[in-house]
């Protein structure tokens, strides 16, 4: 897949940037900020920059607990979210951060978003970009850069994003890595997120996605960086202190992280079985897990530690546990009905998998076909042809700037309608991936306590949603083939738009030959005019359908996860329910929908938590989706869309609240090893 790419105007503007003519003036404060705000308009031209409300809402109230915390207090730190899918974030100068839409998608708490934040503020503070200023290592960086794109695209001068021009020293990467765990522990963030996304990262990488190679590409492999960070003491929780580990628990608890407050609970308890604050946070822990009969036995070994603060507590959610269990009457029905319910969802999952696998072995071949040919059109220009310097206000500056909208549309075609096709991705055999084997495993995990003889009471009390979750699993099927359609579609599209791009650069040659590289003549700038708007149109069309392609399958992925959170069985008991509605509270205060509500409604704990987080995004309440959902006959993800909230954000926020109980780094580490 090509990745985003940022015209030669950009390029050149960084090269100044890094490359200062008068190193007093590229050294002083009021100098870094004019160049940030230079090369800022340059990043905004060149890419979009995402306006959806929780998105911005969340990276900007992480950076500026982050923020309050740095030395240099004279720079005006700001960050924008790119619509960009692979996971990367950079800095330039002067206080401007940049963070890919992927990189929100991918870390998996408010931490690691600190992580990635405050590392890219300690190249701000340590002014690394200031000091770079070695031309020969730029000349080689705008070398390797050129090598890792099309031809077409370095042919046009098209080159890499600003990030690939931060490919710091190892000393510079180590210093932006501690001075941002110094700014998370400032903020209230545990510095251990910084190896958690370090590991995710690196996890991923080797699985082999292709939206991680961006980062590698920008910065030193993982492991150093994790063995860099885990040397720090206040880092590595296997070092800590137990009052240290205790602060970071239970800032994991009052966070809602309940997995990774569990684990760290668990190894203070390691180390001092008798400790009541990590016994009764355990207790609560273990509830929201889903261990209720665990949760009781810790809760009642509480009072046994002589701590009466902390029996007193224990006493409290040890009534509240056993009233909510009482609360729900789980019944052992006759489920030949249910299982008949599940044999006929897992054939229409089937089906619509042979569908999709059709349709991407289609869509394969169309993107083959497509770089065929842009590779054909690049070799066809003129050596040095991208190399144009259009001055202000003449003829051929408006060509190229209607020729970088070709190239930007052809950018975001690619990546979205790309991304798409791999969202969705294929059960080949050791191929799968994408949205086709997650739904292979959620049916795996649907249809195990269907064969028990005595089912355990989380599953007695899942089972009334499965209706629903099989329902939902439809509409999710019909948004992914609507995606992969929509992402054929678009790169008809573009294949048409390709055909006017060569026919625009035939009059675009002609008219840059006749004038010697000056200005165009007006006679041939009207003879192109309409050429250039064909393409330009043409183009646009595509990139649209593909923006298209990626809203569907992103509506499809949050469906996923909005099932996902309801297999956690988080309705039963309505205690552990509280602890959703607690998770959820921490980013959405005065939204969440209570345990009554939820029933009297028919809704389940996924429905509740998307509720919650479309109301926000848009204005409303809880109540009012539910309300329009039930009217028009959508699921919530339906009403999102129809409302004109971005479906990437509600996936976003459901993957960090289902994420809040499955997220397991120890785990993950030892099941990808170094």
């Amino acid at each position: 897949m090509l990745r985003r790419a940022l015209p030669i105007a950009l390029i050149l503007t960084l090269l100044c940037a890094y490359t200062p003519a008068h190193p007093a003036f590229a050294t002083t404060t009021g100098g870094e900020i004019q160049m940030g705000q230079q090369t800022d308009r340059e990043v905004q031209d060149s890419y979009t920059v995402i306006k959806d409300p929780l998105e911005n809402a969340w990276a900007n109230d992480v950076a500026k607990k982050l923020w309050a915390q740095v030395a240099r207090k004279d720079i005006p730190y700001s960050i924008k979210v790119l619509d960009a899918g692979d996971v990367n974030a950079f800095t330039t100068v002067g206080g401007f951060i940049y963070v890919n839409e992927g990189t929100l998608d991918f870390v998996q708490s408010d931490d690691e978003l600190a992580a990635v934040i405050g590392h890219e503020t300690g190249h701000n503070e340590r002014r690394h970009v200031v000091m770079f200023q070695n031309k020969a290592t730029i000349a080689n960086i705008l070398f390797t850069i050129g090598a890792l794109f099309s031809p077409w695209i370095y042919q046009f001068g098209q080159l890499a994003e600003a990030g690939l021009f931060a490919k710091w020293s190892r000393q510079d990467e180590s210093e932006a890595d501690a001075y941002g765990v110094l700014l998370m522990s400032r903020a209230g963030y545990d510095p251990y997120a910084a190896v958690t996304f370090m590991q995710h990262l690196d996890a991923t990488h080797r699985e082999g996605n292709g939206l991680i190679d961006r980062y590698f590409a920008d910065h030193p492999a993982a492991p150093e960086r994790v063995k860099a960070l885990l040397a720090n003491p206040d880092v590595n929780f296997v070092k800590r202190s137990n009052d240290q580990l205790l602060v970071t628990a239970l800032h994991n608890q009052n966070e809602g992280r309940y997995s990774m407050a569990a684990i760290e609970f668990a190894q203070i308890l390691k180390r001092d079985p008798n400790n009541a604050q990590a016994e009764l946070g355990m207790g609560d822990m273990q509830l929201a897990l889903g261990e209720s009969t665990k949760s009781e036995q810790t809760l009642s070994q509480v009072a046994s530690l002589g701590n009466e603060q902390a029996t007193q507590l224990a006493q409290t959610h040890l009534l509240a546990l056993r009233d909510s269990v009482k609360k729900t009457e789980l019944l052992q029905a006759n489920l030949q009905p249910l299982k008949d319910q599940f044999a006929t969802a897992q054939s229409d999952e089937a089906r619509t998998v042979v569908q999709l696998e059709a349709r991407r072995t289609a869509a394969l071949a169309q993107l083959k076909a497509i770089h065929n040919r842009i590779e054909s059109i690049a070799y066809s220009i003129p050596y040095g042809f991208g190399n144009i310097q259009a001055k202000p206000h003449t003829r051929i500056e408006v060509v190229m700037k209607n020729f970088y909208a070709m190239a930007r549309s052809l950018d975001t075609t690619l990546d979205k309608s790309g991304t798409t096709i791999a969202s969705i991705g294929t059960l080949q055999k050791h191929k799968e991936s994408g949205i086709v084997r997650e739904n292979a495993d959620i049916f795996n995990q649907l249809g195990a306590p269907l064969k028990l003889d005595q089912p355990p009471p989380q599953a007695l009390a899942l089972f009334p949603t499965y209706p629903k979750l099989f329902a939902d699993m439809s509409v999710q099927n019909g948004d992914a083939i609507r995606a992969m359609d929509a992402a054929r579609g678009s790169l008809a599209l573009m294949d048409v738009g390709l055909g006017k791009v060569q026919v625009f650069l035939q009059y675009f040659v002609r008219a840059v030959y006749r004038s010697q590289l000056n200005d165009i003549r007006e006679s041939d700038f009207k003879e192109l005019t309409p050429a250039m708007n064909d393409a330009v149109t043409a183009m646009s069309n595509a990139a649209v359908a593909a923006s298209q392609s990626e809203q569907l399958v992103d509506m499809a992925r949050a469906q996923q996860v909005q099932t996902r959170i309801t297999m956690l069985g988080l309705g039963f008991p309505s205690e552990r329910y509280e602890t959703l509605r607690r998770a959820l509270a921490i980013r959405f205060p005065d939204q969440e929908l209570t345990y009554d509500q939820m029933v009297q409604n028919d809704l389940t704990p996924g429905e509740c938590a998307a509720a919650t987080i479309v109301a926000a995004g848009t204005d409303a309440t809880p109540l009012t989706i539910v309300k329009e959902a039930k009217a028009e006959n959508r699921s919530i993800v339906e009403v999102a869309n129809a409302r004109g909230m971005r479906a990437k954000s509600l996936e976003i926020f459901l993957g960090l609240t289902y994420l809040d109980y499955v997220d397991d780094p120890v785990k993950e580490a030892a099941t990808h090893p170094n």
